[in-house]
């Protein structure tokens, strides 16, 4: 007989001489009392899932209630005046740092964010995105050793870094010694939003004014000024002059007046050593040239 064989057999013979003992302590009849058997070698498996249902099952760990999270769509809605601007922006970071003492949320924080930005008209602002790093936890994503720096250190805060810096690179916002200071303090020297940093500062310089025909950032929406802008970039003499025509409106048998004509836009030398780009249309004394007309 094996030991385990030995151990079934002890444990039956205990259960039954105990019921048997429990019986006649209490003056329960022999009859009453359940058989058990002992198991041996030969029990059967229905037996063995009886003798396990037997025992009770351990109780179920409680379940904490879930917390909801923090809605950041809603810092953004709480402006009391209502207007989308700089101000408003600003106080919605303000109120995240305030609601979330250790950060927590942080990226999910910035790259929303991100994305609010240009509702707010704030995404050419250097200030708002030094005080979106400033929500960064500070001497925390910093590497401690060279096993740190060679695998990338809290990968998913330092993607949030160089996601904030390539908006600031796509709308031309150049950084300063604040938002290199800040990039130090949270990811470290050696971190990939430090190289990116670096590798703003040395190409932002060299390719700001590498456009000779430069394009304003806003242009306007007014035909005229656009046609005006087109003509002065098609003119390869600087000092050219444009000169705006108006036809004016005729007025009818009533006296009311007819929707106003379109604008002829020329530029060129005339008489005086200006020569117009437009034909004759825009008024008398006014020749044609090879460029032909422009109506907007």
């Amino acid at each position: 007989m094996s030991w385990v064989q030995a151990t079934l057999l002890a444990r039956g013979l205990c259960r039954a001489w105990g019921g048997i003992c429990g019986a006649a302590l209490t003056g329960t009849s022999i009859s009453r009392v359940p058989h058990q058997l002992p198991q041996g070698l030969h029990c059967s498996a229905a037996a063995h899932s009886s003798e396990q249902s037997l025992v009770s099952s351990p109780p179920e760990p409680r379940q904490r209630p879930t917390k909801a999270l923090v809605p950041y769509e809603d810092l953004f809605g709480q402006a009391p005046s209502g207007e989308r601007d700089k101000a408003s922006f600003l106080q919605a970071v303000q109120k995240f740092g305030e609601h979330s003492v250790r950060k927590r949320g942080h990226v999910d924080f910035i790259y929303l964010a991100l994305r609010k930005m240009r509702e707010y008209g704030v995404e050419r602002d250097l200030a708002v995105y030094n005080q979106l790093l400033d929500i960064f936890p500070k001497e925390v994503f910093r590497p401690r050793n060279i096993i740190q720096r060679i695998f990338v250190h809290y990968p998913r805060q330092q993607e949030c870094g160089i996601a904030v810096l390539e908006q600031m690179e796509s709308h031309g916002v150049m950084p300063n010694k604040e938002t290199e200071f800040l990039l130090i303090q949270i990811f470290g020297r050696k971190s990939y939003p430090m190289l990116k940093l670096l590798r703003l500062k040395l190409w932002f310089p060299r390719f700001m004014n590498i456009n000779p025909f430069p394009v304003p950032r806003d242009l306007s929406q007014d035909p005229v000024e656009l046609a005006t802008f087109g003509l002065r970039h098609m003119e390869p003499d600087l000092s050219a002059r444009v000169t705006v025509y108006q036809v004016p409106s005729p007025k009818d048998s009533t006296g009311a007046a007819d929707p106003p004509q379109p604008h002829i836009v020329g530029s060129g030398r005339d008489a005086r050593g200006v020569e117009p780009l437009l034909p004759d249309a825009a008024g008398p004394g006014v020749f044609e040239e090879c460029l032909g007309r422009l109506r907007v």
